[in-house]
């Protein structure tokens, strides 16, 4: 269910990756007249979206349960780490931008929070598969 659910989820973040597009293209002129910063940054804030999409669905086309009780609760805190991050980062990018300096407390937290789902993840790939 975790895996479906990881896949689905980052295919509907993908397509909302191509709508945020769409929506910097007839909102913000594509991003024609603005200031290089902001530019940047709203690049960087849509890739990041883009980013968290494709690590869902390739968790989700690749995430088998553990058998271990301590394994599945760090798969679940991983993917729970994913998914709220996958949340936070699509939210920071239609609330931090356009952005006038370049802190964006919103879209960082996001950031952490993908790395400490994806490590929790790995860590418990390889303690598990040095199990076996």
């Amino acid at each position: 269910m975790l895996s479906k659910i990881h896949f689905y989820l980052g295919i509907g973040i993908v397509i909302i990756f191509l709508l945020t597009g769409q929506y910097m293209h007839h909102f913000y002129d594509h991003l024609q007249n603005m200031e290089p910063m902001s530019r940047a940054l709203f690049r960087a804030g849509h890739l990041y979206i883009l980013l968290f999409g494709l690590i869902n669905a390739a968790l989700g086309m690749y995430l088998q349960l553990a058998t271990r009780k301590w394994a599945q609760l760090g798969q679940y805190i991983g993917s729970g780490a994913i998914l709220i991050a996958s949340g936070l980062v699509i939210y920071g990018f239609f609330t931090e931008l356009p952005a006038t300096q370049m802190e964006r407390p919103i879209t960082r937290y996001s950031l952490y929070l993908i790395l400490f789902g994806v490590a929790t993840h790995g860590i418990v790939y390889l303690r598990s598969s040095r199990n076996h």
